[in-house]
């Protein structure tokens, strides 16, 4: 499997995962996320899906640094925590 199918397995898995919290709790996601950076709060997105979008893209660019065996990983761990929840 290619690293770019892997990378969007990712995004389709990591998109569930966040989709299982409420908005409060993407807020806090994110915000532990962007600790960092303090001019991004999750108060200025209007709707959940906003916030998911916006720690996806910013995750991605971790996640195309990781080896294909990493990325499979990643998704695996991902899937058992969406089963699990």
């Amino acid at each position: 499997m290619k690293k770019k199918d892997l990378l969007q397995d990712w995004e389709i898995v990591q998109q569930e995962y966040y989709e299982q919290f409420n908005r409060s709790e993407v807020e806090e996601i994110y915000n532990d996320w962007f600790m960092e950076n303090s001019d991004r709060y999750a108060s200025i997105y209007d709707n959940k899906d906003e916030l998911i979008a916006e720690l996806i893209k910013d995750e991605l660019r971790y996640r195309k640094e990781d080896s294909i065996k990493e990325l499979k990983e990643t998704i695996e761990h991902i899937e058992k925590l969406n089963f699990i929840k």
